[in-house]
């Protein structure tokens, strides 16, 4: 992923480093959801965690707010890593530092509209006076006032969604995070949501962090993370929205542009649409495509040089771009110093699996599948690296049960003795096989 080209002068509200999630850790149903993720976000930012449904967008937001605990890694909010944090410290984060806004609502079919925006202020201990005006500012502001006594059933969802963000909004939590905000609503309601979001960073100085999969709510961010299989695969600043007065700008570079103007496309595709806006030979569109997908699959490392001029000459029946030898010739050169000089080429080779890492894999499936309790990232790791040395005869049998058993700071598993015997047993009668 490449970085834009600005410099913040402030600290982040959020720093995320390496952080992970993985459901079912170890077992064969192993799902990971997020992959080493990493991003900062900055105080009145109003940001868009962008991808397909599935993606892990809604994992991250539940990771940021702390609902959701990371395999590795960490959510650093407000200078503290959310998971050293102690349970009272957890609830005063959720209750003063977010407040979230989901696309179900999710407020209390018993209570009033009013009822329920006073709750988040009830669990805070503020006095019945001082949450009672703060609910009627917020009634008032966003035209609920008339419906004070109604029960959500009552109201319409877009006035649903109004009561969530009055919510939200009550402790007065520096930063907003919305999941799917608008999913429920139609277009007229949506366009109404999202201009409340947007003044509410605009004018209120909030931090929004908002997940979507509609590319028409992407205008409203200044910055832009688009997701994929439980990656960020690329960050873009809208330009018409960057705040001057927070951030140094320096000359957009032309790959951002490119970004902009093709959101969609993988990082490579932009770089090659790059390389080939920097060729001066005029191609028809055909040709053109050819010629970029070509050099998109000599950036990842698909196809050598030789295969790229191969690709570059070819006859278009043959799946070529149907140059002349030697313009071929001259263009493959072109290409291949313009990616070296942008450092860009990449060699995309996944170390092969080993018959040991198979058959390591192949036991911790089968242990964890059987297993009713639940282990860390850290155990799985340990784990692995005991059958390893098991299968090719580095641990004996009684090492390895005791190394189960060991605790992790002295350097074993941490499973209790029973299961430290059940597992040791378990392993030698898949060995035995």
């Amino acid at each position: 992923m490449f970085k834009c080209l600005y410099v913040f002068m402030v600290n982040p509200i959020i720093k995320i480093q390496n952080l992970s999630v993985t459901y079912n850790l170890g077992r064969s149903n192993e799902a990971n959801v997020l992959k080493n993720i990493n991003s900062e976000i900055y105080p009145e930012e109003y940001i868009i965690f962008f991808g397909p449904s599935g993606c892990g967008k809604s994992t991250l937001l539940y990771t940021i707010a702390g609902l959701e605990v990371p395999t590795q890694g960490k959510v650093i909010a407000n200078g503290k890593d959310l998971q050293s944090l102690s349970e009272k410290e957890l609830i005063n984060f959720h209750l003063f530092y977010t407040g979230m806004i989901f696309q179900a609502y999710h407020l209390i079919p018993s209570l009033t509209v009013e009822d329920n925006i006073l709750l988040p202020q009830i669990f805070a201990k503020v006095s019945l006076f001082k949450r009672k005006a703060k609910a009627k500012d917020l009634m008032k502001r966003f035209g609920l006032f008339e419906f004070r006594k109604r029960k959500p059933s009552m109201l319409s969802g877009g006035q649903q969604q109004r009561v969530a963000i009055a919510r939200a909004l009550i402790n007065e939590s520096p930063i907003l995070l919305a999941d799917e905000p608008v999913g429920n609503l139609d277009s007229k309601n949506a366009d109404i949501f999202l201009d409340l979001l947007e003044e509410l960073n605009k004018k209120d100085k909030k931090t929004i962090i908002h997940v979507t999969h509609n590319p028409r709510d992407l205008p409203r961010a200044n910055r832009i993370f688009y997701m994929k299989d439980g990656q960020i695969i690329r960050e873009v600043v809208n330009t018409e929205k960057v705040s001057l007065d927070k951030m140094s700008q320096e000359k957009i570079s032309e790959l951002e542009r490119l970004a902009q103007a093709y959101p969609y496309l993988t990082e490579s595709r932009l770089r090659s649409k790059l390389i080939l806006n920097n060729l001066i030979f005029p191609f028809d569109i055909e040709a053109q495509q050819k010629i970029e997908e070509t050099i998109d699959n000599y950036i990842v490392g698909k196809i050598s040089k030789t295969k790229l001029f191969e690709k570059l000459d070819n006859p278009t029946e043959k799946g070529g771009a149907n140059l002349y030898a030697q313009r071929a010739k001259n263009l493959t050169e072109k290409i291949s110093k313009l990616a070296e000089k942008m450092k860009i080429v990449k060699t995309q080779q996944d170390s092969p699996s080993t018959p040991l890492k198979n058959k390591a894999v192949e036991i911790r499936t089968h242990l964890l599948d059987n297993y009713q309790g639940n282990i860390s990232f850290e155990q799985a790791k340990r784990l692995n690296e005991f059958l390893s040395l098991r299968i090719i005869g580095k641990l004996k049998k009684d090492e390895l049960e005791k190394l189960l058993d060991m605790p992790l700071k002295s350097g074993g598993m941490g499973l209790n003795r029973r299961t430290a015997k059940n597992f040791s047993r378990q392993i030698e009668l898949i060995l035995i096989k």
